[in-house]
C-alpha cells in the first residue's frame, strides 16, 4: 500500500499496553485518514452519554497518505474525541512539524485510551514506541517541557506534541500545541489530554514512506511555490497572513467589537495587519515543507511594558480579533503578551478572547467588581486588564478558575442577565467573523457538529463576484448580490464547501494551500493523492469523504441527544442592533429567515428536515450502516 504507513498504534494507558493495527486498504478508501479516520474511531469506542474528561474518552491523533509528501500544505494532522467544551464529537487541525514527523515513525494514527496512573508521555521513533515518566514535567510551561524531552532524549530534532498547565488542570479549552506555536485548538482536547495523565507525545523518525508517482508530487511542488514569488495576493498573503483578514472584515463591518455589539474598531488604523507586520514582526514562520510560509512570529527583544519570549510565536487574526478588537485593545504589546500566556499553558485564544470580552461586558454592567476579579479593573480598551485576566484564566487562580469553564458555563454561574452577553453555540466561543456581516457564517457556526468553526466551510465572499471554477467544479455556480444577507444560495454554498473542507480536513492538509482560493486547487489535491497512494480517485469521490464524515458526526451527536434544539444562535445575535458606525450599523440576522435557512440545509444534506439528524437512508448510502444502528441504542 503506498503513501501509508498502514500502522495505526493504540494505546490503554490504563495498562500501559500497546497494539499496532493493520488495517485493510479498504478501511483507507473509505476513512482516509485525519479527520475523518479520527471521527471513526471516536464514534467506535464511546458509548452514549461518556464523560469527555473521564478515562472512557478515546483521543486520537491522525495523519494521511499525503502528509509527508514534500509539497506546501502537507504537514498538519488531525485530532479527535468527545469535546469537554460541547459534548459533541469534534476534531482539530494543527500545522507544523509534528505530523509529518509520525509518518517518519511509521505510523498514520494513534488511538489512545485509559488514564494513566502517573503522568507520562509518549515516545514514537521509527516504528519503536514506550510510555516514559513524565513526573518531573508536570507544572511546567510548554517551552521548558519541549526543551526537556529533547535534552532527555538527546535530539534537538524531536517533535513535540504536548499540553500546558492549562491543559493538566482541566481548562476546558486547553489546546495542543507543537514547536511552542501551532495548535490543535477550538474543542477542549487539550484538558482531555490532561484528564488521561498525558503530557507530550514526542516522535521522530526517517522512514520515509513509499509513493506511487514521486515525480508528479515535485511537479505540484514547485508549481504550487512558483505561486508565491511574484508580486500579488499571495506574496502579500505570505507577509500579512491571517491578519490581512483585520482590513476585509473592517470594510464590511464585520470585525467583533465590544464583546460582539459593533463591527467597526474605533482605533481601526491602529490594530491593521500593515502595524503588525511593519512594527512587531521581523519576518513570518512556517510549516514543514511550506513555501507559502503564512505563520506569525513576532521580532525577538519586545521588553517593555511586557517582556515576550518570541520562541511562541505571534497572534494571528483570531488572537488580534478576540483578545484585541473584541476587548477594545488596540495595545499590540498587550495583544502580543496575552497571546504568550495562551502559548505557554496552551489555550485556545478564541476561546480566552470571547470569555475575556464576555468578563469585560459584564464588569460594564456592574455584574462583576474589581473585588471579584482580585483587583483587576476589567474596563474595555484595558492592555492591563487583558492581560492580568489572560493570566488569572490559564493559571485557575482566583476568578480565573471560573473563567477557566468557558463564557457559556460562566454566564450561567452568573445568572440570566450575564447569559445575554454570552455569544456561543454549543457551549462554545465564536471566532473573529460576524455572521451580521458575513450571513452565512451564522448558519454553519449553529450547524457545525463541533460548534462555531469559521474555517467549516468557505465564507461569503467567495461567491459575491461569482464563483471560481473551483467552486463551480463541486456544483457552486451562484452569484449573490452582497455579502451580507443569507440566502438560499449561501445556503447552498455552505452545505456543499463544507464537504470539501471536511474532506480537506480529512486528508490532513491546509486550506491556506488546497482549497478555492489557494495556491493549489482540489483538483489538484487529488492529483496529489493519486500520486501518494497510486488510487484512480476522483473529486466525486474525495466530496463523498467530506460528506461521510460529516454525517458520521452528526449520528454521534444525535445518539449524545443533539438535534435541531442546540443549532441555534444566541439571542444577542437576533435581537441587539449592532452599534458603532460602519455598514453594518443596526444589523441583526432575521431569525424567521435564519430558521427557513437551517430547514433549507437540512433539505440539502438529505437530514431529517425537524431534528437536523441523518436518516437511515442517507447513512446507508454512505457506508455509514454501522453509524445509523448506533442511533438507535442512545
Amino acid at each position: 500500500m503506498k503513501g501509508y504507513s498502514g500502522k495505526i498504534l493504540h494505546v490503554d494507558l490504563s495498562r500501559g499496553s500497546f497494539q499496532v493495527e493493520q488495517p485493510p486498504e479498504s478501511f483507507y478508501r473509505q476513512y482516509v485518514g485525519g479527520a475523518c479516520l479520527g471521527n471513526y474511531y471516536v464514534f467506535k469506542g464511546l458509548k452514549a452519554g461518556a464523560d469527555p474528561l473521564g478515562p472512557e474518552n478515546v483521543l486520537v491523533f491522525a495523519i494521511s497518505a499525503v502528509v509527508g509528501a514534500p509539497i506546501s500544505g502537507n504537514a498538519r494532522h488531525a485530532v479527535s474525541a468527545k469535546s469537554p467544551l460541547t459534548g459533541t464529537i469534534g476534531s482539530s487541525e494543527g500545522g507544523g512539524f509534528w505530523g509529518p514527523e509520525l509518518r517518519f515513525a511509521g505510523f498514520d494514527a494513534i488511538v489512545l485510551t485509559g488514564k494513566s496512573p502517573k503522568p507520562v508521555y509518549l515516545w514514537i521513533h521509527d516504528g519503536e514506541f514506550q510510555l516514559k515518566d513524565a513526573s518531573h514535567l508536570w507544572g511546567k510551561v510548554t517551552g521548558e517541557v519541549q526543551d526537556a524531552i529533547r535534552q532527555e532524549l538527546g535530539d534537538e530534532r524531536i517533535r513535540v506534541a504536548q499540553i500546558g498547565p492549562a491543559g493538566e488542570k482541566g481548562v476546558l479549552y486547553a489546546n495542543i500545541t507543537n514547536e511552542l506555536k501551532h495548535f490543535n485548538g477550538r474543542c477542549g482536547f487539550g484538558a482531555v489530554m490532561g484528564s488521561k495523565n498525558l503530557r507530550a507525545i514526542a516522535v521522530r523518525g526517517k522512514m520515509k514512506p513509499e509513493y506511487a508517482d514521486p515525480d508528479t508530487i515535485k511537479e505540484l511542488a514547485r508549481k504550487g511555490a512558483a505561486k508565491v514569488a511574484p508580486d500579488g495576493f499571495y506574496k502579500d498573503f505570505k507577509r500579512l497572513g491571517t491578519t490581512m483578514n483585520v482590513s476585509w472584515n473592517t470594510a464590511i463591518g464585520g470585525l467583533p467589537t465590544r464583546n460582539w455589539t459593533m463591527g467597526i474598531f474605533p482605533e481601526k488604523e491602529k490594530v491593521t495587519e500593515f502595524v503588525y507586520a511593519d512594527q512587531w514582526m521581523d519576518g513570518t514562520g512556517t510549516c514543514w515543507a511550506c513555501a507559502q510560509a503564512c505563520k506569525r512570529d513576532v521580532k525577538a527583544g519586545i521588553t517593555s511594558p511586557w517582556p515576550v519570549e518570541a520562541r511562541y510565536g505571534g497572534p494571528e487574526y483570531e488572537t488580534m480579533g478576540m483578545m484585541g478588537t473584541n476587548c477594545l485593545v488596540s495595545d499590540w504589546n498587550a495583544i502580543i503578551k496575552a497571546n504568550e500566556w495562551a502559548s505557554k499553558y496552551a489555550v485556545d485564544t478564541i476561546a480566552l478572547g470571547g470569555v475575556i470580552g464576555f468578563v469585560m461586558e459584564c464588569y460594564e454592567k456592574g455584574i462583576l467588581t474589581a473585588k471579584d476579579l482580585g483587583g483587576v479593573k476589567a474596563s474595555f480598551g484595558s492592555g492591563e486588564a487583558l492581560v492580568a485576566l489572560s493570566e488569572m484564566a490559564v493559571k485557575r487562580e482566583g476568578f480565573g478558575d471560573k473563567m477557566a469553564l468557558g463564557t457559556a458555563r460562566l454566564a450561567k454561574l452568573l445568572g440570566p442577565q450575564a447569559e445575554r452577553f454570552a455569544v456561543t453555540v454549543k457551549g462554545k466561543e465564536f471566532p473573529a467573523h460576524m455572521p451580521t456581516a458575513k450571513g452565512s457564517m451564522g448558519l454553519i457556526y449553529a450547524v457545525n457538529p463541533f460548534g462555531p468553526d469559521h474555517v467549516s466551510t468557505t465564507h461569503d465572499g467567495d461567491i459575491a463576484a461569482g464563483p471560481n471554477e473551483v467552486n463551480k467544479g463541486v456544483g457552486i455556480y451562484e452569484t449573490v448580490p452582497d455579502q451580507w444577507e443569507l440566502d438560499f444560495a449561501k445556503t447552498k454554498m455552505t452545505a456543499y464547501s463544507q464537504r470539501y473542507v471536511s474532506a480537506i480536513d480529512s486528508w490532513s492538509v491546509c486550506q491556506f494551500t488546497f482549497h478555492a482560493w489557494s495556491i493549489c486547487s482540489l483538483e489538484d489535491l487529488v492529483t496529489v493523492i493519486n500520486a501518494a497512494t497510486g488510487w484512480q480517485y476522483t473529486l466525486a469521490e474525495f466530496m463523498l469523504l467530506g460528506e461521510r464524515r460529516i454525517n458520521l458526526m452528526r449520528a454521534f451527536n444525535a445518539r449524545e441527544g443533539f438535534s435541531s434544539k442546540e443549532d441555534v444562535l444566541p439571542p444577542r445575535l437576533f435581537e441587539d442592533p449592532l452599534q458603532g458606525e460602519g455598514p453594518r450599523k443596526g444589523a441583526v440576522v432575521d431569525k424567521a429567515n435564519f430558521l427557513k435557512q437551517r430547514e433549507n440545509y437540512y433539505r440539502l444534506n438529505g437530514w431529517d428536515p425537524v431534528t437536523g439528524n441523518p436518516t437511515e437512508v442517507k447513512l446507508r448510502e454512505l457506508g455509514l450502516d454501522w453509524a445509523w444502528e448506533a442511533m438507535q441504542k442512545k
